[in-house]
């Protein structure tokens, strides 16, 4: 069982990891079948969010940011020549922004005795209450938020909490948690995207068995969707009313934290 489990941490430890080897954060990756010793964040954590919200929005080339309050707010862009709004609400149940991704206090555990640089941290995650079902043809495909017609949830969709994957980095100096996906509102696909993640830098004192985690510094948790779960299109200057959906966009929304373990 244990080789099991190994190979299938192995194998999403490969996929999660995409994100920092394209350079996006860094480092723990390589520390996955390290056996050596790691500072222990074993325990409840009290975790403070800064007090503002980087949304970065993609499209082809194009990069812009807005910095919006933790809880959301309007985002509007120019580009090419039109004028592009669209709502991030922390208050909907499909919108995971990165202050709900932890909540004020969270428990840390290094559940394998052999592999110290591995940690787990029970975190919110978007679940169906209901079936994924085929969108009516009328609902999908290009010109609306799932234009490949993937399956979508045909109940409400509400957060429970799961345990997400981390590793400590080999000079235990710094961890990268690696979030989940979900489902997000009836209709419309809007799966947290591989780049998810959270990562700090570890304080700690001590060396060896006396390695103890004190403190989590410069931390930044990230939270990214596609363009069309949130755009409400491009606004037609005459009418004042949107045009089609930007599709094929990406959001990636980032706010600081800090730990201290209680």
């Amino acid at each position: 069982m244990n080789a099991k489990r190994n190979s299938l941490i192995g194998i999403a430890v490969a996929f999660a990891c995409l994100p920092f080897l394209t350079g996006n954060t860094g480092g723990g990756c390589g520390s996955f079948t390290s056996t050596s010793p790691a500072p222990d964040v074993t325990g409840p954590w009290a975790i403070q969010y800064g007090t503002n919200m980087t949304v970065k929005v993609t499209i082809g080339g194009s990069v812009y940011t807005q910095d919006l309050g933790p809880t959301g707010g309007a985002v509007s862009i120019t580009h090419g020549g039109k004028l592009y709004a669209f709502s991030v609400d922390c208050n909907r149940p499909e919108v995971v922004c990165p202050s709900e991704v932890w909540p004020a206090s969270v428990r840390i555990d290094q559940r394998d005795a052999t592999y110290k640089h591995r940690m787990w941290v029970s975190i919110p995650v978007q679940k169906c209450n209901g079936q994924t079902v085929a969108p009516p043809a009328s609902e999908c495909g290009a010109g609306t938020p799932n234009p490949e017609c993937k399956p979508v949830c045909n109940g409400t969709v509400t957060t429970s909490t799961a345990d997400a994957f981390g590793l400590i980095n080999e000079a235990g100096s710094k961890f990268d948690l690696f979030l989940g996906g979900g489902f997000a509102t009836n209709g419309v696909n809007c799966a947290l995207l591989g780049l998810s993640a959270a990562s700090a830098q570890i304080v700690s004192t001590g060396k060896g068995t006396d390695w103890q985690a004190t403190a989590f510094q410069s931390g930044t948790v990230k939270t990214g969707f596609a363009g069309g779960c949130l755009w409400g299109g491009a606004v037609d200057p005459l009418t004042g009313k949107p045009e089609a959906l930007v599709l094929g966009a990406t959001l990636e929304m980032s706010t600081p934290f800090t730990g201290t373990r209680q």
